[in-house]
C-alpha cells in the first residue's frame, strides 16, 4: 500500500512540475529606430534581464507596424514580461533609458497566436521600437512563409505603445564621426553638431 501511494504521489508531483513549466515560444526580436531623420544606436537591450545584442541606427519606428533588423532569434522562451533599453539619439545627441512591462496577458495571446498562426507556416516577431525622441513601443507580429509576398496573410499588433524613456548621462562624443556621416548624407541637420 505505501508503495502505492509513493509511486502516486511520485506520479502526481511530476504532473504537477510538468504543468506548472511556462510554454516555450520560438520567435524573433526585431529593432527600428527613428523615425526617418532621427537615428538612433540601441547600445543594450534586454529581455527578462536576457541580454540582446544592439545595434540598428536606421528608421521603421514610424511603420505600422514597426520594421526593423532582425537582431536574435530566440530559441523556444517563456512569453518576455520585461524589455529594458539604453539608446543614443543622434539627432538630440542625447542618451535614454526605458523600462517597460509587457501585457500580463501575453502568456494567453501567444497561446492564441501560435495556435492561430502556427510556426510551420508563420515567424513570429517581438518588434521593439526606439525613437530618437526618447520614446519605445513593442508589438507582436506573425508573418506567412508560404503565402509569397501576400502580406494580407500576415498578423500584427501593439502590445505597448507611446511609452516615455528618461533621458540619462552619456558622452555624445562617442558617436560624432557616425553623428557627421549622419550630416553629411542630409539624414539630419548640421545644426545638431553646433
Amino acid at each position: 500500500m505505501i508503495k502505492k501511494i509513493t509511486v502516486l504521489a511520485i506520479c502526481l508531483l511530476a504532473l504537477t512540475v510538468c504543468t506548472s513549466e511556462p510554454k516555450r515560444y520560438a520567435y524573433h526580436v526585431t529593432v527600428a529606430g527613428g523615425p526617418s531623420g532621427w537615428p538612433i544606436w540601441a547600445e543594450e537591450i534586454s529581455l527578462d534581464q536576457s541580454f540582446i545584442p544592439g545595434g540598428v541606427n536606421s528608421s521603421g519606428y514610424e511603420h505600422t507596424p514597426p520594421r526593423g533588423a532582425s537582431i536574435v532569434v530566440r530559441s523556444p522562451a517563456p512569453a518576455p514580461q520585461v524589455v529594458q533599453a539604453r539608446w543614443f539619439s543622434y539627432r538630440q545627441q542625447k542618451y535614454y533609458e526605458v523600462t517597460f512591462q509587457l501585457p500580463e496577458d501575453l502568456e494567453s495571446d501567444l497561446r492564441r497566436w501560435f495556435k492561430e498562426y502556427p510556426p510551420e507556416d508563420y515567424s513570429h516577431y517581438l518588434s521593439l521600437g526606439f525613437s530618437g525622441k526618447g520614446e519605445a513601443l513593442a508589438w507582436w507580429r506573425a508573418q506567412c512563409g508560404p503565402c509569397g509576398f501576400d502580406r494580407s496573410y500576415d498578423f500584427h499588433t501593439p502590445l505597448i505603445e507611446n511609452v516615455k524613456a528618461q533621458e540619462v548621462p552619456g558622452d555624445p562624443n562617442r558617436y560624432r564621426q557616425q553623428t557627421q556621416q549622419f550630416i553629411n548624407e542630409g539624414r539630419i541637420p548640421a545644426s545638431v553638431l553646433q
